[in-house]
């Protein structure tokens, strides 16, 4: 599995206590370029910097909040996806569990237990969900399932019939499920987090040069976009990843439809 950043933990956090880190972290990177400008060097060149015109921080801001939207309309996306993939997952077995309303006492206990079977199997498995699934315990309950379809439906023609009805909703389960683990790993790349944290250091860079020759207007505007910054940061991390963290979308249509909800 590729390398994940921020690291899971910080999902795990609660959203006062990730929006504060998110803070903290931006405050830091721009303290340490307001520690920049007063090297040697840099400090002399204060006159000639200060000369630098305000469009260039529009057109460094006008960048950043152009990445930023992109990026949290690819979020969002992924995350209606994610609710639309569980959904059609929780759908899927509903149906099922119709046809099988047309099954025999003992094959329906055996059916639907093989079916809870699956849905305790799939929360063992959410907080670590992965496209290379074979051979985990909800893949195998899946292969179960399709097996007593497959062999205990064999005989007569409106057996014959209620298999094709179980098996088409059974590929329908299977396609969402599919989907699903293949959304979970569908998440901001170190690219696009290099991206847009390059082009944020650039922007408080750009402010702060801005107004190098005022410290008191440096520290107003360099605060507004530390701010501004931190809060669209904080909204991208919060919406990430769309099986962790407070705002996850969680197993319950799917356990809820299984019956292996507490």
């Amino acid at each position: 599995m590729p390398a994940r950043l921020p690291p899971d933990f910080v999902y795990e956090l609660s959203p006062p206590l990730l929006f504060l880190l998110v803070l903290a972290s931006v405050a830091a990177v721009a303290l340490l370029i307001q520690a920049a400008i007063r090297l040697p060097f840099i400090a002399k060149a204060a006159p000639q910097l200060a000369q630098i015109t305000p469009a260039v921080s529009t057109i460094a801001g006008a960048i950043f909040g152009l990445s930023m939207t992109f990026l949290a309309n690819s979020v969002w996306n992924t995350e209606d996806s994610a609710h639309n993939a569980v959904n059609s997952e929780a759908r899927a077995i509903r149906v099922m569990e119709l046809y099988m309303d047309s099954l025999t006492a003992p094959a329906y206990d055996g059916m639907s237990k093989l079916i809870a079977d699956y849905g305790r199997a799939v929360a063992a498995e959410w907080d670590s969900m992965s496209e290379d699934d074979y051979g985990t315990p909800a893949e195998v309950a899946l292969r179960t399932i399709y097996r007593a379809v497959i062999s205990g439906l064999a005989e007569g023609d409106q057996n014959r019939l209620l298999q094709q009805r179980l098996l088409t909703s059974l590929d329908e389960l299977s396609t969402a499920r599919q989907e699903r683990l293949s959304i979970a790993e569908n998440y901001v790349s170190i690219s696009q987090w290099t991206l847009v944290v390059g082009l944020g250091i650039v922007l408080l860079f750009v402010v702060t040069l801005n107004h190098i020759a005022t410290p008191v207007a440096r520290r107003v505007a360099v605060g507004a976009v530390v701010m501004s910054i931190s809060i669209m940061l904080y909204v991208i991390v919060l919406h990430d990843r769309p099986f962790i963290g407070y705002a996850a979308v969680t197993p319950e249509p799917i356990l809820k439809a299984t019956g292996a909800a507490p």
